[in-house]
């Protein structure tokens, strides 16, 4: 029994399917950065602005009621190789306000229950005007943007995305 015609040309056309090299199924992809979206952003924090008040304080051990440290926070949960970006200033005042990233919320527990915010907290940037913010997480995790001023701070601070 011999093959007919249309077999034989079926046959040809499955066969340069199948040897046809493909292109890669994943060949263009690109990787769009995404916003980092936080659990928890300071009171009062205007998505629209990015303007936000310092609302936490340290005192001083002494009793005498001083504010040593004033403070806020963000939380946010992160995957490594995301890049957290943003712009930070300060408002009128002109003041050097600090940020730092912390490894954990309990690092942050550790700093909110140090003396006057003494400690280890790792790599404190500080800003008067207008600066980025750029930073690469290095693994999996919860992390803590802490924005940091010695003393009383009555004004406003900025962070945009």
């Amino acid at each position: 029994m011999s093959p007919s015609r249309s077999n034989i040309i079926l046959s040809l056309l499955l066969l340069c399917t199948i040897l046809t090299p493909l292109p890669p199924l994943f060949a263009n992809v690109y990787s769009v950065e995404e916003k980092i979206t936080f659990s928890r952003t300071p009171t009062g924090y205007n998505n629209q602005t990015g303007s936000f008040i310092l609302g936490g304080q340290l005192t001083y051990d002494a009793g005498d009621g001083g504010v040593c440290v004033m403070y806020d926070y963000f939380i946010f949960t992160v995957h490594a190789g995301q890049t957290l970006s943003g712009q930070v200033q300060t408002g009128s005042l002109g003041r050097v306000v600090f940020y730092v990233i912390l490894n954990s919320p309990y690092q942050l527990y550790g700093f909110q229950n140090s003396n006057c915010g003494i400690g280890n907290w790792g790599q404190v940037q500080g800003f008067s005007s207008p600066s980025t913010l750029n930073w690469t997480v290095p693994k999996d995790g919860q992390y803590v943007l802490l924005f940091i001023m010695n003393g009383f701070y009555g004004g406003t601070v900025y962070f945009t995305q």
